[in-house]
């Protein structure tokens, strides 16, 4: 008798699970956000966060949890809406401008990194995340333009979306490295009496 990869048990239930609870999910966003993109990227996200806990979750009996996940994200995106559409542009502006250039260098540092991801991605993958995520089209438009079904497509942005999370954590954990290295290289003033330096 040969035993289970468990990889590939963990790839089954996740596989089932989404095929139960997809439909399901994106009706009851639809219903809450009222907005069929914001529906289809938080399913995508809570399924996201489902397989990221998968070592933790039993996958079989996750449904109730993916949905929770998914309610909470919808709150959150609908107080974002909220935040958005009551906050001044002139405020906006300020903030834009305050930018530190600390900010600046890591804001570049992780659009390089986002960039270099998606370049990486294999083509299917990163044509259905482009068309998607930067050109904002709907996902059965971008099923007719690559001649694949819509949930191919979803499973294509799907995995994207996975790949920058994974890239962007380690680019973060790196950064904060470098960071306390710099901090510990950084020489330290002390200064006393009269404002000379020691």
């Amino acid at each position: 008798m040969s035993q289970a990869d468990p990889t590939e048990l963990d790839v089954n239930s996740f596989v089932r699970l989404f095929n139960s609870a997809m439909r399901d999910l994106r009706s009851y966003l639809r219903r809450t956000l009222r907005r069929a993109d914001d529906a289809d990227e938080i399913a995508q996200e809570a399924l996201l966060r489902i397989w990221g806990a998968r070592d933790s979750v039993c996958l079989e009996t996750a449904r109730p949890l993916l949905f929770r996940i998914a309610s909470n994200l919808a709150i959150d995106r609908l107080r974002e809406h909220q935040r958005w559409r009551f906050s001044d542009i002139a405020d906006v502006d300020r903030e834009a401008e305050a930018a530190s250039p600390d900010r600046i260098v890591a804001a570049r540092q992780e659009l390089a990194v986002i960039q270099a991801v998606i370049q990486t991605l294999p083509e299917k993958c990163r044509t259905a995340f482009v068309l998607s995520r930067i050109e904002g089209w709907k996902h059965a438009d971008i099923a007719a333009e690559m001649g694949v079904s819509k949930s191919m497509v979803e499973k294509h942005i799907a995995e994207a979306a996975f790949r920058l999370s994974v890239a962007r954590k380690r680019s973060q954990t790196k950064t904060s490295a470098n960071i306390a290295n710099d901090v510990e290289a950084r020489p330290v003033r002390v200064v006393v009496d009269e404002g000379k330096e020691t």
